[in-house]
């Protein structure tokens, strides 16, 4: 009988997990089955011979991006719109993890949970996909960078609509380089520097610093001011600035993009503080894109000494920023605080905005004060002729050292204080020494299209 029973109970857990495991592969197929049909190896996808269709994915306007004609892939019509799209559309080995061809595929193909990939008409059902940018805008924002590598992205901080989003180094999908595993000008090709980039940020930093100093002195930060010589040793070494600007307050401080003023404020702060400002702000933390984790920004100040928080209060040190994050900052700044989530699809389906984590980036108070510091930068320091008028910009710029044998990263984050054209955006182009005239001619260009 022991015998009988003990044969009983080894039966029952047997069966217990059969059921698990046929219960778990429901769900797997429910939850994951989509990914399962769409891996890169699915020949019925990717080959040149594929026999699953892609759908249309169109701009804003309606304009095609990509489609599928007698089997094959095919791109936008102009070879600069294919370029500056390439990251966020995709290419047709489904190289680029976080473009729409990659993420999306299961709705691009019709993918459904009973027939699979199987030719029915259940098949064909919602496979196109409208993105909310604008293609005229990116061929605008591709053309501007002039060679160069980069990012730019731009978005509408009332809508979380993004219009514009162009990496660099980039190809032409339609003709896909021979060299391009070994040619070093395509080195990091695959990778969308909008999303998963991180550049040493410079001057733009800045504007971090200055929040932290608010935050430590609410009632007396306007009135803090330094002296600027050009140079002076601060924790046993130099840090130089461009100019030499004799004693500022923070609001002349950021105009002339001081780096002795803001070095010294940092230490002031505290690296603690700084840094704890810096997460408040998106630093030091992973934001989402739906459900693409975007690049860190990074602020590790721990135990940096004071010639080392001095730099990484201008920007430099180990300071990273991400494009991305950078945006919705200063949608954040733009709307009083708050970012509103980013959105790449009109549907409601992936790319669609969905809420992820705290969006609060700085206080209101904070907001405008940043606000109004960055239009006197336009007004005063950049020249409100460098765009297209009535649009408001509220702008700084950064120029992040990288090395000796290389140009610095030039950067130029801000937004429109309009209400017909609520933009945000961030662009930093590559190998360069003209923020205002690269980054800033990047923005022109773009803004042109979006303004009309």
């Amino acid at each position: 009988m022991k015998t009988v029973g003990f044969r009983s109970f080894a039966l029952y857990i047997l069966l217990f997990a059969f059921l698990g495991g046929v219960g778990w592969l429901g769900f797997s197929l429910v939850a994951h089955g989509s990914q399962w049909a769409m891996q890169p190896y699915n020949g019925h996808i990717y080959d040149e011979d594929a026999t699953v269709e892609l759908g249309e994915i169109t701009d804003r306007d309606g304009v095609v991006l990509a489609g599928t004609q007698e089997g094959r892939r095919v791109y936008g019509e102009s070879e600069t719109l294919r370029r500056a799209l390439l990251h966020t559309v995709g290419d047709s080995a489904g190289y680029i993890s976080t473009s729409v061809q990659y993420t999306l595929r299961a709705k691009l193909t019709g993918y459904n949970l009973i027939t699979g990939l199987n030719d029915t008409v259940l098949n064909h059902l919602g496979n196109r996909v409208q993105l909310t940018l604008d293609a005229e805008a990116c061929a605008a924002a591709y053309e501007a960078l002039n060679g160069h590598n980069g990012a730019a992205i731009f978005y509408n901080y009332k809508t979380g609509d993004i219009l514009c989003k162009v990496s660099a180094p980039t190809f032409d999908p339609e003709n896909v380089p021979e060299d391009i595993e070994g040619n070093e000008d395509y080195k990091g090709v695959y990778l969308d520097n909008t999303l998963s980039g991180a550049f040493t940020p410079g001057s733009i930093f800045k504007l971090v610093t200055a929040a932290a100093a608010m935050e430590k002195w609410p009632d007396g930060w306007s009135e803090r001011t330094y002296a600027c010589w050009g140079a002076e040793e601060i924790g046993g070494s130099d840090i130089t600035c461009m100019g030499e600007h004799g004693e500022l307050d923070l609001y002349g401080a950021l105009g002339y993009s001081c780096n002795l003023y803001f070095a010294k404020l940092a230490n002031d702060v505290g690296g603690a503080a700084l840094e704890k400002k810096a997460a408040e702000m998106g630093f030091n933390r992973t934001l989402h894109f739906s459900t693409i984790e975007i690049a860190q920004s990074e602020a590790h100040l721990s135990g940096a000494d004071p010639n080392q928080l001095g730099w990484a209060g201008i920007g430099q040190y180990t300071v990273l920023a991400n494009p991305y994050h950078m945006m919705v900052l200063m949608g954040a700044i733009a709307g009083e605080g708050e970012y509103v989530q980013p959105r790449l699809t009109r549907d409601t389906g992936f790319f669609a905005g969905l809420t992820a984590g705290d969006r609060q980036l700085v206080s209101h108070v904070e907001a405008a004060a940043l606000k109004s510091m960055m239009r006197s930068n336009v007004e005063n320091y950049y020249g409100d002729s460098l765009f297209p008028g009535g649009l408001n910009v509220c702008a700084k710029t950064g120029t992040g050292e990288v090395g000796e044998t290389q140009d610095p990263n030039c950067w130029m984050v801000g937004f429109c204080d309009s209400v017909e054209n609520p933009i945000a955006f961030a662009v930093v182009v590559e190998d360069t020494n003209n923020s205002i005239g690269d980054a800033g001619g990047v923005i022109s260009a773009v803004l042109d299209v979006l303004a009309e």
